[in-house]
């Protein structure tokens, strides 16, 4: 009689509930894509290939010299595959930004951009210019 207690009362300490399952999370909304930008000459090509694209859809593609904007294209992305597109190449640090439904899908960079010299000391200040005295609270605040 007490094994039949025991079997009852471990039947009850069993494991009682099935473990969660989230499902397959779905597939991120923007295109997969592998992108590459070369020299050639005065022109630099942006070679594109499109591993997965869940609809198609315009690639804004923003060609910059340091912080100027050159040029501006809209590349239409139909299916997976490969796309071209060229840009003009002059001399100095040129950027691509790729944007998919105005997010930011890439960047790619040519040239070295032109930081300040580390070395070189510049007056930073000391956040006082313009202030008289000792005394830096506005009239009439303690």
């Amino acid at each position: 009689m007490a094994w039949v207690a025991l079997l009852l009362l471990l039947a009850g300490c069993r494991y009682t509930f099935l473990p969660l399952d989230p499902g397959r999370p779905p597939p991120p909304e923007r295109p997969f894509v592998v992108a590459r930008l070369l020299a050639e000459g005065e022109r630099a090509r942006l070679s594109l290939r499109v591993e997965r694209l869940d609809a198609p859809g315009y690639l804004l593609l923003r060609w910059y010299r340091e912080e100027t904007l050159l040029q501006e294209k809209a590349l239409f992305l139909e299916a997976p595959g490969t796309y071209e597109a060229f840009f003009p190449l002059g001399e100095g640090y040129h950027r691509l930004l790729g944007l998919w439904g105005g997010r930011a899908l890439f960047q790619l960079d040519l040239g070295t951009p032109s930081l300040p010299d580390p070395d070189e000391e510049k007056d930073q200040g000391n956040g006082e210019e313009g202030q008289e005295g000792g005394d830096h609270h506005a009239a009439g605040h303690p």
